[in-house]
């Protein structure tokens, strides 16, 4: 089974929504190591279901409200206790009050998902459309003898970063995988370098998309031996050489 059948199997949801079994989730982790590919697949799907969950639930309609709270006025009954100057509480019946409201929050909770469902649908397989083109774009990279990856690990600044680029060796292109950086604030800005023999390369600014996964195309390099990405800051007056922080570097 190739990377691509092994992201198509299922195992990336499974792995997600806790479904997968132990063995399946530390082969599934492994591969995450391995592969750019599979964790970029990872990431795609987790941001997708994250972003689906930031969003703001649709209110049920009206008439569902009423119907529902018109449920909690006919089952509670309102207790005199004018009758007698001490009565003892009945706190089974006043359980039974509070099941009923629960049961209606929850009850409104479900309306509000279902109202959502066909939203959720409708994110989930945008997000796989646009995963299975990456997923065309990592084929032609790999698959070309003469595209060389260099898998650039997270610094100090940022040891939970990770980026990814692809070099033809014989086009010069350059693109780039930005796996897991944080956002940048809005007065900086990513900076991709080359080195050659210590010395860094201006490879370009990054312009940060709304994207989960994005691959970018950057300037050509006609030689190098690693990559890094600094955060600098935007409108600096020259960018052909790095004052910033460096988040993520990696050898080819």
């Amino acid at each position: 089974m190739n990377t691509q059948e092994y992201i198509s199997s299922g195992i990336v949801e499974s792995y997600v929504l806790g479904l997968a079994s132990e063995e399946e989730r530390r082969e599934f982790e492994k591969m995450c190591n391995q592969h750019p590919e599979v964790l970029a697949a990872r990431n795609a799907f987790e941001i997708a279901l994250e972003n689906q969950a930031m969003q703001n639930a649709i209110a049920p309609s009206a008439d569902i409200k009423n119907k529902i709270f018109d449920t909690i006025s006919s089952s509670a009954k309102i207790v005199s206790i004018a009758e007698a100057p001490v009565k003892k509480i009945n706190w089974f019946k006043y359980a039974a009050v509070a099941s009923v409201i629960l049961l209606a929050g929850s009850l409104l909770w479900n309306v509000s998902l279902m109202n959502k469902n066909q939203d959720l649908k409708n994110n989930y397989e945008s997000s796989v459309a646009k995963l299975s083109e990456l997923e065309k774009d990592f084929n032609v990279l790999q698959q070309n003898p003469n595209v060389k990856m260099a898998s650039m690990k997270g610094m100090e600044a940022s040891p939970k970063s990770f980026a990814t680029v692809y070099w033809d060796t014989t086009s010069h292109d350059v693109y780039l995988l930005m796996n897991n950086l944080p956002k940048p604030a809005s007065d900086k800005q990513y900076q991709l370098w080359a080195f050659l023999d210590g010395q860094p390369i201006d490879m370009g600014l990054i312009e940060i998309s709304d994207k989960p996964l994005q691959l970018y195309q950057l300037k050509k390099a006609q030689a190098a031996q690693a990559f890094a990405i600094t955060l600098e800051n935007k409108g600096r007056p020259d960018v052909s050489k790095p004052e910033g922080t460096v988040y993520v570097l990696g050898n080819l």
